[in-house]
């Protein structure tokens, strides 16, 4: 036995497990049965074989033992109708065990399954014996604490060699996906209500600009039915000059995926005339794929008609601020003159002078409300004219300085002045911007009765930043927001002692906007007022513009 091959010793192996008939005894170690024991090792090697794939179903029936046991879906096994395995998840959901349903029918799930809903697996497990796959139906289901579910269950025919050997049943937990679907459907509903009732317009248009939904409103505007609008081009609606325009528009919006809000347009109805609206556009995406748009569309009909009413008064009100300044101007001026010859007569007694000298500076008075007067009514219509030429605005600083001084230090008020001499030159109107410098410094003086004022120029990375400080009542933070506005007056309290118009700054706002320069304060209330103007400067190299 010792010197036996190991072919032989694994034969008589499988002639024990009865694997092989029984060899002739003379066939393990004679020549004679060298035969034998060919044939036999040839069904060894096919023995051999037979363990490899045996082994490999084990593992493979391992394998899916543990993707069924572990999947979070309700499964089942079924052969012939019986129930031959279930899986965790469907156990821990039902509170129940294996043996309590192993070896029985479906229908021992008629405590989790209502009676319509139980019809439903029969049917879909008759269908899969027959060779049939069900796809998703739905059924609810009632766990083991009494909580409801709705689950989508599907049946699929497990064959061997073509024969229906099983079937699985299979069923995924879909309840909160349903109640997203439900509260999306209110929604949707709930939005279809609000564009079916709103007074403006609201359409979609298809990716290639065709209307796809359109409200009430939006026919009551075309006065076109819904049924001749739909699956039709919205630029057909338009007038012949919203057409490209509108076009221009949907092109951006499909490229650059942004809102376009308060695009004017005008739709064309069939009865001939044309209505002014108003559309906002926004872009629908899915899945990064321009899918379309969504409008508002209001018709602004009303609103231009106001707009006209308002121009026309604006243009009536401006026509009579022009006469009524002039008229004023035209009787003002000789009297100033008189009064000034009566100032200048050696023979005018000093009880007619005093008096002149009120009427004289009430005249001049009057003469400043009026050119402010024409000057807003130039401004509001933009006839002002502007000389705009290279300056240097030191120069112009200087002027002012020069014909300020004497009114500052008439008042016993310290006048400080730091202008550098190499500030460099301004694109402007000499009298416009002296006009500005001279009124602030005048409002200063009116404002100040005791300390300094003063006026500053530095130049900064791309323009000239002025300064005039004073010391005076200052402004409140609440009004200093609105001392630019026209007519507006810091202070109206009762013991008011300066006299003004209210449209000083607001000129002076103005004419800085149109030198591209910038005006704002700076003040706290007992301790005085800054004013910063901020003009850009030319470059050694100016463009043709500035030039």
């Amino acid at each position: 036995m010792k010197n036996e091959p190991d072919i032989v010793k694994e034969l008589k192996k499988l002639e024990k497990l009865g694997r092989l008939k029984s060899l002739s005894k003379h066939a393990y170690g004679k020549p004679e049965g060298e035969k034998v024991i060919n044939e036999t090792t040839k069904k060894l090697f096919n023995i051999t074989k037979e363990k490899t794939i045996e082994q490999e179903t084990f593992k493979s029936e391992k394998k899916f033992r543990n993707i069924f046991d572990s999947t979070s879906d309700f499964q089942l096994y079924l052969e012939k109708g019986i129930i031959l395995d279930i899986n965790a998840a469907a156990i821990n959901l039902c509170g129940i065990t294996k043996k309590d349903v192993i070896g029985k029918d479906i229908s021992i799930f008629k405590i989790i399954f209502s009676e319509k809903d139980l019809k439903k697996h029969i049917t879909a497990i008759n269908n899969a014996n027959n060779g049939l796959d069900v796809n998703d139906y739905e059924t609810e289901l009632k766990n083991k604490n009494g909580t409801n579910y709705v689950f989508l269950f599907s049946t699929d025919c497990i064959k061997d060699h073509e024969k229906i050997k099983g079937i699985l049943v299979r069923g995924k937990d879909i309840t909160q996906q349903q109640r997203a679907w439900q509260e999306l459907v209110k929604l949707e509903e709930k939005y279809r209500i609000l564009a079916e009732t709103t007074a403006d317009g609201v359409i979609t248009i298809d990716p290639i600009g065709r209307l796809t939904y359109v409200n009430p409103a939006f026919e009551k505007m075309l006065e076109t039915r819904k049924s001749q609008i739909l699956d039709t081009l919205f630029r057909d609606y338009l007038s012949e000059e919203s057409v490209y325009f509108f076009q221009q528009i949907f092109i951006d919006v499909r490229k650059k995926n942004e809102k376009k809000e308060n695009v004017e347009l005008e739709l064309a109805r069939n009865s001939g005339d044309n209505i002014p609206i108003e559309i906002n556009i926004a872009p629908f995406r899915k899945e990064d794929q321009f899918t379309g748009m969504v409008c508002t569309i209001r018709d602004i009909t009303e609103r231009r008609r106001v707009e006209e009413e308002l121009k026309k008064s604006e243009k009536l009100k401006t026509e009579f601020m022009n006469i009524a300044a002039h008229e004023l101007k035209s009787p003002v001026t000789p009297i100033k003159g008189y009064l000034d010859l009566i100032l200048q007569d050696e023979k005018t007694s000093k009880k007619v002078k005093d008096w002149a000298k009120v009427s004289l500076r009430n005249s001049e008075r009057l003469l400043r409300l009026v050119d402010d007067i024409l000057d807003v009514s130039r401004l509001d219509t933009d006839t002002m004219r502007f000389e705009m030429e290279k300056l240097l605005i030191v120069e112009i600083l200087d002027e002012i300085v020069e014909d300020m001084k004497q009114p500052v230090e008439s008042k016993g008020l310290k006048f400080i002045t730091n202008i550098p001499r190499n500030l460099p030159s301004i694109f402007g109107d000499r009298y416009r911007l002296a006009q500005v410098f001279k009124n602030l410094l005048v409002n200063a003086i009116k404002f100040t009765d005791h300390g300094s004022i003063s006026i500053k120029a530095i130049k900064n990375k791309d323009h000239i930043l002025i300064s005039i400080t004073d010391t005076g009542i200052g402004i409140s933070k609440n009004e200093i927001k609105k001392i630019f506005n026209k007519f507006y007056q810091a202070y109206t309290g009762h013991d008011r002692r300066n006299e003004g118009t209210g449209l000083g700054l607001f000129i002076c706002n103005e004419i800085l906007d149109k030198h591209k320069g910038k005006i704002w304060a700076e003040s706290e209330l007992g301790k005085g007022s800054t004013f910063y103007v901020e003009l850009p400067y030319l470059n050694k190299n100016p463009t043709n513009a500035e030039k």
